[in-house]
Parts: C-alpha cells; sequence; structure tokens
C-alpha cells in the first residue's frame, strides 16, 4: 500500500531534494525500509541500531504523533511527518 513520506528540509540531500516520496509499507518498519531503498541512508537517520525510532526525532501518521513504535499500523494513502528535534535557546 502506498504511503507519502514527507522530508524535512535538512535531509533532502538523501532524497535527491524530493520533498516527499512515495512508498509502500503496512507498518512503520516497512515504511522505512522502503524509503531507506528509494533513498539510502535514510533509515539510518530514524532509527537507532537497535531499531527503535529516535528519541530525537517525532514521527506521525496523517498528523498524529505516534507511541515511536515501528509495528505502528500505517493505512493505505497515509502521510508520514518526520519531525526532528529543534535545538537552540537563550
Amino acid at each position: 500500500m502506498a504511503v507519502t513520506v514527507h522530508i524535512p528540509a535538512h535531509w533532502r540531500d538523501r532524497s535527491g531534494g524530493r520533498v516527499t516520496v512515495e512508498v509502500e509499507g503496512r507498518n512503520l518498519r516497512e515504511v522505512f525500509n522502503s524509503l531507506d531503498q528509494a533513498c539510502p541512508g535514510m533509515k539510518a537517520l530514524i532509527t537507532e541500531e537497535n531499531g527503535d525510532i529516535r528519541g530525537e526525532l517525532a514521527v506521525a501518521i496523517n498528523s498524529e504523533v505516534t507511541e515511536g513504535s515501528l509495528l505502528e499500523p500505517v493505512p493505505e494513502n497515509a502521510e508520514i511527518f518526520l519531525i526532528p528535534a529543534i535545538g537552540g535557546g537563550a
């Protein structure tokens, strides 16, 4: 099932400059594996070596932030948003 992944601006060098990438997947693990095939190196930005979603990254499916499980189901035609933490401060 096709889903659209929105790529953060500072990661677009990995997506060939694309703002969104269409991939297949029934859960986040499958989506991220498909994304890594389409955009090599992207999965390493999203997941830790142990396979968990990086703590500094929020993932939203259709604008709803997930609990961070790679087994989170992804409905057909969903939009996945990758939201890196914003650093800085006063």
